[in-house]
């Protein structure tokens, strides 16, 4: 029987909540006040929390603030219901790290399926995080430019979305560009929970339940973690506590990918040092492969083998660019991959926050992501056909079967 507790201090209001999870056989606990609830809540660790957010001494969002704050409530669904129906009152919810907000006066069948929906969630990520236990740690690709504009973040983002789709796994997107991230902007996502909210931790405190609690998840399956909304709030983040964060990622996954600073700064050399494939990305022009030349320099004096590294050029206008044989031929390796230039269909996905291999499945560029996510994937998984396979992994294998003609 899940253990609710409601925070409100209209007692009128516990009755409708009583009365709407009556179907759920709840065991409902109250707290006529902020204060009374977050020590209620320690006393009795709820399965879930609803509170109200206009109360006297401590206001709702205190309320989810001070509980987030608490080891023991970190992944703890918190349902924020107020009478408060604007943006901003959804959006402050969400900032103070709730799962969820439903304005009053609310219809009691919308609250017992929104709780219950929050409880399914929790007892999924719950089993999840049992099962990871036996599990192979996380194939970790790192993907990496010293030079700006190069597609880095629509490229992170596309495979991670590729990925989910192929094998139908735990997937997780790791934004470390700490000062200006925009993962969340192109998952179409508002932010809820940001790598700023671990930043309180020592390395020491966290565990999975802490990570978990600020991983989103997008529609396509593929989960991932914010950066900060100011670069300010990341300031604090320890890089000690940032690689046991990520050290923890990895074995929750199947496959983490993670989208770096344009530098060698501290998020950048956690996930170099973590990853199993640093793919390095390059526009074909002449700043961009001496931006190539400085960073496989310092990857080697950094130790990291050469097998680790892969390089993929990604043409980023349409005209009057270096060829790829010559700039294979300056760098000394072969390029994975070709990222063609498709006018304004990145862009485009940019600004309407969807993904191309999520949105147009059916464009050759879209193809061609599909096919390099299956390439960097586990060799256990490439070798095997799915006992379920998906629409992505179909789509994959046609290509394949047609280039074999």
């Amino acid at each position: 029987m899940p253990r609710v507790l409601f925070i409100d201090d209209e007692p009128l209001n516990y009755q409708l909540v009583a009365h709407a999870l009556e179907p759920l056989k709840c065991e409902l606990h109250y707290a006529e006040n902020g204060k009374n609830g977050v020590e209620r809540a320690r006393n009795i660790k709820p399965d879930i929390i609803i509170t109200d957010v206009m109360m006297p001494e401590i206001n709702g969002y205190e309320v989810t603030r001070l509980l987030r704050r608490d080891l023991q409530f970190s992944s703890t669904p918190i349902l924020v219901l107020t009478a408060q129906s604007g943006l901003q009152d959804k959006l402050k919810s969400f900032e103070a790290g709730a799962d969820d907000h439903l304005t009053k006066p609310f219809e009691a069948a919308e609250l017992a399926a929104r709780v219950a929906s929050l409880l399914r969630r929790a007892e999924t990520a719950k089993m999840s995080r049992v099962e990871t236990a036996a599990r192979e740690g996380a194939h970790m690709i790192a993907i990496h430019s010293l030079r700006g504009g190069t597609g880095c973040s629509s490229l992170a983002t596309n495979l991670g979305v590729g990925l989910a789709g192929l094998w139908m796994k735990p997937v997780a997107l790791l934004d470390l560009t700490m000062t200006a991230g925009q993962v969340a902007l192109m998952l179409n996502m508002t932010l809820r929970r940001t790598w700023a909210d671990i930043a309180r931790f020592e390395p020491a405190e966290l565990d999975a339940d802490v990570v978990a609690s600020i991983l989103s998840l997008h529609e396509s399956g593929l989960s991932f973690i914010a950066a900060p909304t100011f670069p300010s709030q990341a300031e604090t983040l320890r890089g000690e506590t940032l690689g046991t964060a990520i050290r923890l990622v990895k074995s929750q996954n199947e496959y983490v990918i993670a989208d770096l600073p344009h530098d060698f700064s501290e998020p950048a050399i956690q996930a170099l040092d973590a990853a199993d494939v640093i793919l390095m990305v390059a526009t074909p022009d002449m700043a961009s492969i001496r931006a190539v030349t400085a960073a496989m320099d310092t990857y080697e004096k950094l130790g990291y083998p050469r097998e680790k590294i892969k390089f993929l050029l990604s043409a980023t206008f349409p005209h009057s660019s270096l060829l790829k044989e010559k700039i294979e031929a300056a760098l000394g390796t072969t390029a994975l991959a070709t990222i063609p230039y498709v006018q304004d269909v990145f862009v485009d996905a940019i600004n309407l926050g969807q993904p191309v291999v999520y949105a147009r499945p059916d464009l050759p560029v879209s193809g061609l992501l599909e096919d390099f996510a299956f390439h960097l994937s586990k060799d256990a998984h490439k070798k095997a056909k799915p006992e379920n396979p998906t629409e992505t992994w179909k789509r994959v294998y046609k290509r394949f079967q047609e280039r074999k003609k």
